[in-house]
């Protein structure tokens, strides 16, 4: 079982790259993220010792709780999965308030059944990992070069079709499907995965469930009710919900999300989309990683 502090840094990073795939930021979301990229939640490398509890250390993430929306700090637009029946857009549970920072240490990681035989939280792979460091380089060149939210909304609407053709479509059935059209198998597959955590789709039947931006979302909300069964001590949840993660992780995102940001990088235009990209790349390497699951790079 991975430990709370890393669950908490994984949630924080999947919920603001969710969203970010879902909706190009507006001036205070955009200016926000530029602040949180310094401390970005996996951009920690700190040691482990061998004798590390499997569970949640004493300090614990800032707020674990589903009903906490952040990272509060990033400004980011609510654009991801409510509780089933709910009318509200945003999503429930997208991330932790406080995200936590580089450096931080990674408590109880375990991405293998031995986890005497991991003494070290390495964030990812050698390519993860200089993923996650370009993409934080490319961020800061975003703020140098002064790029504006309407350069970049033109680029997020260019890039995933918000009102034209899209050069790379953010949809899972338009990469797996046999017909390369939405609404296919996969999107269905994606909505029963949703709906075992009481979670839909915000506009469901009018837009696909299998957008890239929400099935990151769902894997941030996910692991906050990973985090918040192991403060409330009940281990067998957290195991369960951890299975339905990985298994989500291993028959969806990573079967299609690592050859589409890969297009998206070539296309994206702006720094801080192809940052953006560049950070999803290596969040998913990282998880992978933990979960000690086949991470296959175009």
């Amino acid at each position: 079982m991975l430990g709370a502090a890393t669950l908490d840094s994984l949630a924080a990073a999947f919920a603001a790259l969710g969203r970010l795939h879902r909706e190009a930021p507006d001036e205070t979301a955009l200016r926000g993220f530029r602040d949180l990229i310094e401390d970005w939640p996996l951009a920690a490398l700190e040691p482990e010792g061998k004798d590390s509890a499997a569970g949640p250390s004493n300090a614990g993430p800032s707020n674990a709780g589903p009903s906490n929306a952040g990272p509060s700090n990033a400004g980011l637009p609510s654009a991801g999965l409510p509780n089933s029946g709910s009318s509200s857009a945003g999503p429930s549970n997208p991330g932790p308030s406080n995200p936590a920072p580089a450096g931080a240490a990674a408590v109880g990681e375990a991405g293998t059944a031995d986890a005497s035989t991991r003494t070290r939280w390495h964030g990812g792979t050698d390519a993860g990992r200089a993923a996650t460091g370009a993409g934080m380089e490319q961020i800061r060149e975003s703020a140098r070069a002064g790029e504006t939210p309407e350069e970049i909304r033109r680029d997020h609407d260019l890039l995933y079709g918000d009102t034209a053709a899209a050069r790379v479509a953010p949809y899972e059935s338009v990469h797996r499907g046999v017909d390369g059209l939405v609404f296919g198998e996969a999107t269905l597959e994606v909505r029963a995965a949703y709906q075992a955590l009481s979670l839909q789709a915000p506009k469901l039947n009018q837009e696909p469930d299998d957008h890239i931006g929400l099935e990151f979302d769902f894997m941030a909300q996910l692991t906050l009710q990973v985090i918040d069964a192991l403060y409330g001590d009940d281990a067998a949840r957290a195991e369960k919900l951890m299975t339905h993660g990985t298994d989500f992780l291993r028959d969806h995102l990573l079967a299609w999300a690592p050859q589409m940001l890969d297009l998206a990088t070539q296309h994206a235009q702006t720094h801080f989309m192809k940052g953006v990209v560049l950070l999803s790349i290596g969040a998913l390497d990282s998880y992978a990683e933990l979960l000690d699951l086949p991470f296959e790079r175009p």
